[in-house]
């Protein structure tokens, strides 16, 4: 079973229009400066993310799942962006396709064998357009956190 450090300081959202590469090096940053994850970890991210984007469209609705290599990762965590105004992201299913990403769950894992576990409890908590819109209408990262934190903790 994955077991990933999560909590409210590692949910952030983001009231203004923003860019894929804005959104990955804000949520990047909580990781670095609470020491989940090495320096390494926001470029290994953007790069990561240029060669194998991670958008996921369900419908109305669209996340992301940035990762990178587990030698930038110092301890197994996740963070959480919401965004108020989606930001367009390529997708994981056809990278020259995009889909307007309005969920982003940022992972920091060491184990690669968790990739695919976190990558189905994502997919779970996407799937749920009665949970999406309660996270997308979200007014405080706490708030955040007690609808996300059993689906994907």
């Amino acid at each position: 079973m994955v077991s990933l450090k999560f909590d409210e300081s590692l949910v952030k959202i983001f009231e203004q229009p923003l860019n894929r590469e804005k959104v990955e090096r804000d949520l990047a940053a909580k990781l670095v400066e609470q020491g989940y994850a090495k320096l390494s970890f926001t470029e290994a991210i953007l790069q990561r993310e240029l060669t194998y984007p991670t958008g996921l469209e369900f419908g109305s609705f669209a996340a992301a799942i940035p990762h990178c290599a587990p030698e930038n990762v110092n301890t197994p965590a996740l963070c959480v962006g919401v965004l108020k105004s989606p930001v367009t992201w390529g997708r994981m299913d056809d990278k020259n396709q995009t889909c307007q990403v309005s969920f982003v769950t940022m992972l920091a894992i060491i184990d690669p064998k968790d990739h695919l576990s976190m990558l189905q409890k994502v997919v779970g908590l996407i799937r749920d357009a009665d949970l999406t819109q309660r996270i997308l209408y979200a007014g405080d990262p706490a708030e955040v956190y007690g609808l996300v934190h059993d689906k994907l903790a």
